[in-house]
């Protein structure tokens, strides 16, 4: 299989998964943001940002460090698979530890702590579940990883489902994740035995020092990455309340949610920039000029459409009582375009062996985002963590654009980034103009194909990119 049928095939298969996935949690979202209220969801929000933050240490960059390296050497797999095991057994003991000083020196109640002990024990699991994910990515069988994805959606929505018929509190809610995490670590387990060989455990400690060292980078930046995505939740809990957590949480989420549309992308070319960085230079330019191109088109389209209709997004979604989520997430919809592109920056700078430029933007945004909670959130509560959030991102966009243009690829902003402003500027105040003046209904429809059609016209899309569209399909 050509190398462009095999990134057509594992990047359909991951969209088609992560769509799958979505689609089901967005009801599991919206059944549990009903059921538990405003402030039962600012609790489970807080539980799952608490163990976001300290669930790295859980992995600590061996995952991303295991993909890039057996990619490049499939003989390796066994040796990575069988040392980060028991890396990683360690790590999930640190990563216990941690979460359980913070939750004493934070003095959460005792409902508040028994949450994030579950949640923690699923994101332990999902750790060495990502031990073998990493070797499937390596190995670009993506189809086994779009399972788990899709089973873990079916089992979340069905056990969310089965607390809410019977009544059960948000305890038994929790403990959904924790078995939901627990059955996917055994079906993966046997789908690698069965598919690949049965892992065995290495104790090469000769192996273990410079693979940490490699690995540092990626930890670190996972590290930074998840405090200033998550770290809002927790400063909002201590400084407002779980009721501003559940209505930040709930505009936050649907944003996060739209990280699977580059996540996939990323996920399927990732190994295919690790392998040919060195020897096809002139290709990877031209797939990423392409991407940035393609992610940024499509995440304008979902700013102009988020912004306008975030009103009908949120009661339709979340109900009444969560009327407070519009202005935040017509403020966190500005992320999108953003974080789109900076995600895919990430994964380049990490294929190409530029792990270190990465951990400094990361710590720079996280040193912002930190900074500008602390000065925002006392006064503007959500709003003020949405700004901050917003104000991280585009800090971390200059920061990889600028060192991808000096060290790696220059693009035109102009083809790839100013057009399409300049076309998304002109469909959102049609639409805006329609909503208020006609129907929601009419102004979404005439919206999409109005952006479809400047998107041509603008010759941002080109019958070249038709072409490889059709040809992928």
């Amino acid at each position: 299989m050509s190398r462009i049928r095999t990134l057509a095939k594992n990047t359909t298969m991951l969209f088609v998964a992560n769509v799958i996935s979505y689609l089901l949690g967005f009801f599991t979202t919206l059944y549990t943001a009903r059921y538990l209220g405003v402030e039962g969801f600012g609790v489970l929000s807080l539980a799952l940002s608490l163990t976001g933050i300290f669930g790295v240490f859980t992995d600590l960059g061996l995952g991303t460090l295991t993909t890039r390296e057996v990619s490049r050497d499939k003989s390796q797999a066994n040796r990575y698979i069988g040392n980060t095991a028991v890396m990683k057994v360690f790590l999930a003991f640190l990563t216990f530890g941690l979460i359980a000083l913070a939750v004493y020196i934070l003095n959460y109640p005792q409902t508040v702590k028994n949450v994030v002990y579950l949640i923690t024990l699923s994101v332990i699991f999902g750790a060495f579940t990502g031990i073998f994910n990493s070797i499937f990515q390596a190995f670009e069988k993506m189809e086994y990883m779009s399972l788990n994805i899709i089973l873990n959606a079916v089992l979340m929505l069905a056990g969310v489902l089965t607390v809410i018929y019977y009544g059960f509190d948000i305890i038994a809610l929790a403990s959904v994740y924790f078995i939901s995490s627990g059955i996917i670590l055994i079906l993966t387990f046997f789908i690698y035995s069965w598919k690949f060989f049965l892992p065995k455990i290495h104790l090469d400690l000769n192996f273990w020092k410079p693979t940490l060292n490699e690995a540092s980078f990626f930890g670190l930046s996972s590290i930074l990455v998840v405090i200033y995505f998550y770290i809002d939740s927790v400063m909002l809990s201590i400084m407002v309340g779980n009721s501003a957590v559940g209505i930040y949480n709930a505009a936050y989420k649907l944003i996060f949610v739209l990280l699977f549309i580059p996540s996939v992308f990323v996920t399927s070319i990732f190994p295919l920039m690790s392998q040919h960085f060195e020897s096809a230079k002139n290709l990877l330019k031209l797939e990423y000029e392409k991407s940035v191109k393609y992610l940024f088109a499509i995440a304008m389209f979902i700013f102009v459409y988020g912004f306008v209709f975030a009103d009908k997004i949120i009661l339709i979604i979340y109900g009444g009582n969560y009327t407070a989520s519009i202005a935040a997430l017509q403020a966190l919809i500005f992320v999108v375009p953003i974080i789109f592109i900076t995600n895919l920056f990430g994964n380049i700078l990490g294929a190409i062996n530029r792990q270190k430029a990465i951990t400094i933007v990361t710590g720079a945004n996280a040193l912002i985002n930190i900074t500008l909670n602390l000065i925002l959130i006392p006064k503007f509560s959500y709003i003020g963590a949405s700004a901050a959030t917003v104000a991280t991102e585009g800090l971390g966009f200059i920061l990889m654009f600028t060192y991808l243009s000096k060290y790696f690829f220059k693009i035109s902003l102009t083809q790839n980034i100013l057009k399409t402003i300049f076309s998304s500027i002109l469909v959102l105040i049609s639409v805006y103009y329609l909503k208020i003046n006609v129907n929601w209904i009419t102004s979404a429809v005439f919206g999409l194909f109005a952006y479809v059609l400047l998107l041509y016209a603008m010759k941002i899309v080109t019958k070249d990119d038709i072409k490889i569209f059709k040809g992928i399909l």
